[in-house]
């Protein structure tokens, strides 16, 4: 079995996260509940099979290594991350239709 790495959850991602719940909860706060479960189940997930995202093709240098997965059972939701030796770096939760190469993936 491989080894469990750490999840890291940067600041974009915590606000990400807080921001879609939400905007889930002002019309149904058990499927807000269900999305907070669903993105600890997927990042857990992640955190056992790294590489079970997909790579993100971007020319941006600081977005080199990102991979993006599906929040499971929310499919218009996507976990957007890195791997490093010790940690799942989760930089970003975006809804599926925003552009990846137009978010900020770092506080400025």
């Amino acid at each position: 079995m491989p080894e469990r790495r750490t999840p890291h959850r940067r600041r974009l991602a915590i606000d990400d996260i807080a921001g879609h719940s939400s905007r889930i909860a002002e019309s149904n706060l058990d499927a807000a509940l269900r999305f907070l479960d669903a993105i600890e189940t997927t990042v857990e997930m992640l955190c056992q099979f790294p590489e079970a995202g997909g790579a993100v093709p971007t020319t941006r240098p600081e977005a080199y290594g990102l991979r993006a997965k599906l929040v499971n059972g929310f499919g218009n939701y996507v976990v957007l991350y890195f791997v490093t030796p010790e940690t799942i770096d989760i930089a970003r939760v975006i809804w599926g239709g925003q552009e990846i190469d137009q978010i900020a993936l770092h506080y400025k």
